[in-house]
């Protein structure tokens, strides 16, 4: 089994959870830590160990942080010191939904990671130059 924990600054991850059970359903191994502005780094680091401990004792976790060296970045990142587990940064829902819609028992966290980073990059679209391509815009 693999969990899947979002860590993000404020309800970020919170609202990715919401909103990924939204357009897919209910995601039981789909969880949320948010790092509150009374928060220190000890405090969001204990938080995501709470989580993902039990997660590692049932299989393999995913960790997604939001952007790439801020605080949820620097300790899950400190983590990967001493825990086993997959970190990826930038997250969007496209990437989120992308994860999660593939978990089976089949599935590894490696491969999920590796598969996920293409299509997310792929989601990201400057719309007026995709409206100018197909002649909508001028």
């Amino acid at each position: 089994m693999i969990t899947v924990i979002l860590v993000s600054h404020g309800g970020m991850a919170k609202g990715m959870v919401e909103s990924t059970e939204m357009l897919i359903g209910e995601q039981p191994n789909l969880k949320s830590i948010t790092f509150l502005p009374e928060d220190g780094p000890e405090d969001l680091t204990a938080k995501i160990e709470r989580q993902l401990k039990p997660a590692l004792e049932k299989g393999e976790a995913i960790v997604m942080t939001d952007i790439p060296n801020g605080t949820p970045f620097n300790c899950v990142s400190r983590l990967m010191e001493h825990l086993d587990f997959r970190h990826m940064t930038g997250m969007n829902l496209p990437m989120v939904i992308d994860v999660v819609s593939q978990l089976d028992e089949e599935a590894t966290a490696a491969a999920l990671c590796e598969g996920t980073l293409e299509p997310s990059r792929e989601a990201m679209i400057d719309v007026n130059i995709w409206m100018k391509e197909l002649g909508i815009l001028e």
